[in-house]
């Protein structure tokens, strides 16, 4: 791993002890601080990334600066240039491991769009996120970013299919979700053992922290706080990555 390597992190503005209000942010945030590679955030905007989408990444190495866009294809990117070590080969994941992993992945990330659901398409969660958003930027400023996320958002989630459904729906598919998660944490530390975290870790953990941070999905927070299991994955993870996230431990205790 060449020392000269840095990433900066483009994505939206977050306080330094609270994870990111994006899910995918803080899951490629989670994989930046494991691996110990240097890297830095800067505020960044969809409209200034490749894909049109954050997070994207400024990465130098061996005397030159590429932009990846998307959390998946940054991490990829990383590990095979050689710029942070495969976190499924550090923890001995087999072939079959791996392909688990992988699909699980793809589960998780899916799920998360139920959780935008429920941020965004439920009224008094959607006044909920837009105060997390916004903050205390003038009301007209308010209005008109209000209407222009939500219009986004909720086409985004229409046009994916979570956004068709109802609430008892997205309801069934959180706790489908949750139920999977707690049985594969049962019994141990991580996915695959107690000694080191994969891949598939740092990404649910990266889903985990940016749920319970934000106030807007208050049916999968206390599925997750109603788990012992789940709540010592949390608190683990936590205290060994970022211990600088005082309320979020106060909430896993």
């Amino acid at each position: 791993m060449a020392s000269s390597t840095h990433v900066v992190l483009c994505a939206p503005q977050k306080p330094k002890d609270k994870p990111s209000l994006s899910g995918f942010c803080q899951k490629l945030e989670v994989f930046l601080r494991y691996s110990g590679i240097s890297y830095e955030l800067r505020d960044g905007h969809p409209h200034q990334g490749p894909k049109g989408k954050i997070p994207f990444a400024e990465i130098t190495h061996d005397g030159h600066t590429v932009v990846v866009p998307d959390s998946h294809f940054i991490i990829r990117y990383l590990i095979e240039h050689n710029l942070i070590k495969d976190p499924d080969d550090l923890a001995g994941l087999t072939a079959e491991q791996r392909a688990e992993s992988r699909a699980f992945q793809a589960f998780i990330e899916e799920t998360y769009f139920a959780i935008v659901y429920e941020r965004w398409c439920i009224p008094e969660n959607y006044e909920v996120t837009m105060r997390e958003i916004v903050g205390n930027a003038p009301w007209l400023l308010r209005l008109y970013l209000g209407w222009t996320l939500y219009r986004r958002v909720t086409s985004a989630l229409w046009g994916a299919g979570m956004g068709r459904h109802s609430w008892e729906d997205v309801q069934t598919l959180q706790r489908e979700a949750f139920e999977a998660l707690e049985v594969k944490l049962q019994g141990h530390k991580y996915f695959y053992g107690d000694e080191r975290p994969s891949r598939i870790d740092l990404t649910v953990y990266g889903f985990l922290a940016n749920i319970l941070t934000a106030e807007g999905n208050p049916h999968f927070s206390n599925m997750i706080l109603g788990s012992k299991v789940m709540r010592s994955f949390v608190r683990e993870m936590t205290t060994a990555l970022f211990p600088e996230y005082n309320e979020l431990l106060k909430k896993v205790e």
